[in-house]
């Protein structure tokens, strides 16, 4: 079994045997090229028999994939909606199709991996937050700009911003490196916040779980968020979750 999660920028797959994960690749795409990009990531995969998707890039990132997926292996791809309930976990969304479909499945993978209630962090293109208790009931979320997000913006709409790399860590004495660290911190400063109100909702057994494609660089800026765990495949275990219902 393949589970593929389809990021605005980025592709993250999984192969599963016998209910474990053996193998897991991560590949940023353009969408002008993805016959290309599939042809380079899945062309040397055995053969699969079945295929699960998240996609949040799209229906005609979707199409193109499906249409991979039928000609290289002759099946039928499944692409996760959300739902208001589904193995246990219940969405509290009005509208359950309005929620993103990684972050359902995220909230999925964690149902699988933990008991406890969990406060998802999944750091990306957005940075997305998510709520679920221990009873599988999502508690709600919020929505903020990554870091590419917030620095692209002062780029096109601040005079004398031109050009930032790298992250700068304290009090910088350039412009570049005043937006990096700017910036950076602010995500921090957001992150932090959300955890301390999370655990004010859902109890001091919470659990907080970092995962997407800036995981592991904002990881060491939440040390000081008690129990944080880095789950980089977390939407792949939603998606076999999800598999297994």
């Amino acid at each position: 079994m393949l589970t593929i999660d389809i990021g605005n920028s980025g592709i993250k797959w999984g192969m599963w045997q016998e209910g474990q994960l053996i193998l897991a690749e991560d590949s940023s795409y353009e969408k002008d090229s993805l016959h290309a990009t599939f042809d380079k990531i899945y062309s040397g995969a055995p053969y699969q028999d079945t295929v699960w998707v998240s996609c949040v890039a799209g229906q005609d990132v979707e199409q193109t994939l499906a249409d991979w997926i039928r000609k290289e292996w002759s099946i039928e791809p499944i692409f996760l909606r959300t739902t208001s309930e589904l193995g246990g976990v219940f969405n509290m969304y009005p509208e359950p199709e309005d929620h993103g479909v990684d972050r359902w499945a995220a909230l999925l993978g964690a149902k699988k991996l933990y008991k406890e209630p969990v406060c998802i962090l999944d750091v990306g293109t957005a940075v997305t937050v998510d709520l679920m208790d221990a009873g599988g009931v999502h508690r709600g979320g919020r929505i903020m700009p990554g870091l590419n997000m917030m620095r692209n913006s002062l780029l096109q709409n601040t005079v004398g911003v031109r050009n930032v790399e790298g992250d700068c860590p304290g009090f910088a004495i350039n412009t570049a490196d005043a937006v990096t660290s700017g910036t950076l911190h602010m995500l921090q400063a957001g992150l932090l916040e959300v955890c301390e109100s999370a655990r004010k909702r859902l109890g001091k057994d919470m659990r907080v779980i970092i995962t997407g494609g800036m995981a592991e660089k904002m990881l060491p800026l939440l040390d000081r968020i008690e129990g944080i765990h880095l789950e980089p495949h977390l939407v792949l275990y939603g998606l076999y979750y999800a598999s297994q219902q």
